[in-house]
């Protein structure tokens, strides 16, 4: 029996529903169209979720398809580098276009943390596999802070549940995910603290 097939499946549930390109997707196309809502910022979200989440996922899901990958949460650490590196070409691609013609000040934000974090993640995975799901909570707590204030923090009790799911999980050990959350508080939200006040 596999570690995941005896896992609890609210672990299980939670890890799935909130994987970071789900929540970045949704974070991309939430933020811009709450902070100008209208037709301009629904497109630049979506067009931005579907170029650097969408694309990507569907790549590693094909790859994991193939057999070329374990599982479509890059669970085997040499593997992980180079799906980052890929996707960070994406969210970068991304990026230039959407500071070229003047996008939504969140998408440049949550693109650019992501880059940045994302950065220092892969370079560190194949050594220690720090929780990227972590790192997706954390700064996403602090994302969700800046843009909606009091509010925001009532994702906390989200965030915890998800990091404690991937030690259930058994897909990280505890430090990864407290490494990880962590992380993306400081890094991930940070940067798009400053990017976008």
């Amino acid at each position: 029996m596999s570690r995941v097939k005896t896992a609890p499946d609210w672990a299980r549930w939670a890890s799935e529903i909130f994987q970071p390109p789900l929540v970045l997707a949704a974070l991309l196309v939430v933020l811009p169209w709450g902070a100008i809502p209208g037709a301009w910022s629904l497109v630049w979200g979506i067009a931005a979720a579907v170029f650097v989440c969408g694309v990507p996922l569907t790549v590693v899901l094909l790859l994991v398809r193939r057999g070329v990958l374990t599982d479509h949460h890059v669970s085997e650490k040499s593997h992980r580098r180079p799906v980052m590196i890929g996707t960070l070409v994406m969210v970068v691609g991304f990026l230039v276009a959407t500071l070229y013609f003047n996008g939504p000040v969140e998408i440049v934000g949550l693109l650019a943390s992501t880059v940045l974090a994302g950065t220092l993640l892969a370079v560190v995975s194949p050594w220690w596999k720090v929780s990227g799901h972590g790192m997706m909570m954390g700064g996403t707590v602090v994302v969700l802070a800046v843009s909606w204030g009091p509010v925001g923090l009532l994702f906390i009790p989200v965030a915890l549940l998800v990091s404690w799911s991937r030690t259930k999980l058994q897909a990280h050990s505890g430090s990864q995910v407290i490494a990880g959350f962590l992380y993306g508080v400081v890094v991930l939200g940070g940067i798009y603290a400053w990017l976008v006040q």
